[in-house]
Order: structure tokens, then sequence, then C-alpha cells
């Protein structure tokens, strides 16, 4: 990889944008906004950026198993910022605890990648599980009370 856009493009700008979103969910469920409406709002707004960048983008290609690959995640997701939304709304925890452990979600996506899309060969182990180290003691250093 030559550029850094990638990098900046598909890593930095969504880490801060979804760290902006943390913030704003927190102020919702300060607002009273239960997780189901705010699951509501928050997949309108999804699918207005989507039409939005269908008339920005080039137009793509599309399959069934696309679109079905692309719920499934849409649903996963969802799931997650409504357990999110909920434990916000009803439990008042701050954000702050929170969002280390969602670091933790780079595990799971390392692992599902390396072992069923094959992308293991692409990793360094040393790098690997150093990161890991630094990813759960960081959650749990700053999760912990």
């Amino acid at each position: 990889m030559n550029s850094l856009w990638p990098i900046v493009i598909g890593g930095i700008l969504p880490a801060l944008f979804w760290g902006i979103t943390a913030i704003f969910q927190k102020q919702s469920a300060t607002a009273a906004t239960g997780s189901a409406i705010y699951l509501i709002a928050f997949g309108a707004a999804c699918a207005l950026a989507g039409l939005i960048a269908a008339l920005i983008w080039r137009p793509a290609p599309w399959t069934a198993e696309g679109l079905g690959f692309a719920a499934t995640s849409g649903a996963c997701f969802a799931v997650g910022t409504g357990l999110i939304s909920f434990a916000l709304f009803t439990y008042g925890v701050p954000v702050s605890k929170l969002a280390p452990i969602w670091s933790c979600n780079v595990l799971v996506t390392l692992a599902i990648g390396a072992v069923f899309l094959g992308e293991a060969s692409e990793l360094d182990i040393v790098k690997l599980v150093a990161g890991t180290l630094l990813i759960i003691s960081g959650a749990l250093l700053v999760s912990s009370a």
C-alpha cells in the first residue's frame, strides 16, 4: 500500500465518526430516548446516507448474495447498537466505560478474517499478539470500577 488515503478514508475517518456517534448515542439516551426509537432514527439516517451515496458515488452492480451479506451486517450492527443504547438508557452507564470494550470488536473481526476469510497469512503473529494484549488490557483498565 503506497498511499495513506485508504487508511485515512477506511480507518481514521470512520473511527472519528464512530467516536462522535457514541457521544450522540449517549446524549440520546440521556434525553430519554429508548433503544427502539433510537434504532428507528439511526436506521432512517443510515438509509438517507445510503440514498445520498447512491447519487454521489458511481453506480455499482449488486447481487442477491451481496444484499444478503449487507442485510446481515446491518442486523448485527443494529443488535449491537441497540444493546449499547439499552445499557446507556437503562443503566445510565458512562459511555467512557463502554467505549474501550467496544474496541475489542477488532479482535472478533481479526479472528473471523483470519479463520473464515483466509487472511491469516497476511498477519504478523507477534504484532497480532502484542496488539491483542494491549486492546484487552486497555479495555479492562479503563472499564474497571
